[in-house]
């Protein structure tokens, strides 16, 4: 089975971008990881361990978007416009590197709790492996971006639109 390393970038008799994408991110985990202690660090991706409460890490979500606690819990990866999980994602993640890493070997303090077996989808405005179950500063509500959503006309460029607007996260510096 392939995974993305082995992918064209570009469908050979239309000269086109192909319909699916690899992130590089995929293909080296030392830049998924960097990725993941930027967005913890500079985009307020967490909670560390969402098995427990963590209720000041959702009042600063609620505060942050303007919304009740209850409200910012529901605001996660797995809701989000910029989480994708369509097939050729999961394969990829599947059968290359990104299968193997773990969120708690990321060398923070307090340790990351696992709580898939495998990264599931892929955060493209973080460019990151992501857990459904945690959030950021920059969630938007839409997601998650399936293989249904990748087929259908309006949301054929969605991704990129997304990226090239850019995120600002209150210093004038786009993600």
């Amino acid at each position: 089975m392939p995974y993305c390393g082995q992918m064209p970038s570009k469908d050979p008799l239309s000269g086109k971008v192909a319909k699916t994408f690899c992130p590089e991110e995929l293909k080296d985990n030392s830049r998924n990881i960097e990725n993941h202690l930027v967005g913890i660090r500079e985009k307020g991706l967490g909670p560390a361990d969402p098995r427990i409460p963590n209720n000041d890490f959702w009042d600063a979500k609620a505060e942050k978007w303007g919304v009740t606690q209850g409200d910012a819990r529901g605001r996660l990866c797995a809701n989000c416009r910029f989480f994708v999980n369509s097939s050729d994602i999961k394969m990829y993640i599947e059968n290359g590197p990104a299968k193997d890493l773990k969120a708690s070997a990321l060398p923070l303090t307090p340790k990351w709790a696992d709580i898939e077996s495998k990264p599931v989808a892929f955060c493209v405005l973080l460019d990151i492996t992501c857990s459904p179950v945690r959030t950021c500063d920059f969630q938007q509500l839409g997601g998650p971006i399936d293989d249904d959503k990748r087929s259908l006309a309006k949301f054929a460029d969605i991704l990129d639109e997304d990226k090239n607007e850019g995120y600002d996260d209150g210093e004038d510096q786009a993600i």
